[in-house]
């Protein structure tokens, strides 16, 4: 599982767009499900960050095993 942190602000309507460049790093298309944490803040950072779950693997061989 992958996830992107970037800073976004919202328009008039309180809409926020999710940049090209994270839509096409986490391989989102239209339909897909997203969990969204929302967050104020004050700062004039702006990078771009895409990891990987460090869980994912743990949990990959917890399914894989059969009790």
């Amino acid at each position: 599982m992958k996830t992107g942190t970037f800073i976004a602000a919202s328009d008039a309507e309180g809409r926020v767009q999710i940049p090209k460049e994270v839509c096409e790093r986490l391989d989102l298309t239209e339909g897909d499900k997203l969990e969204v944490l929302v967050k104020k803040i004050r700062s004039r950072r702006t990078e771009l960050k895409i990891s990987r779950n460090p869980l994912t693997k743990l949990l990959d061989l917890s399914e894989s095993r059969s009790i």
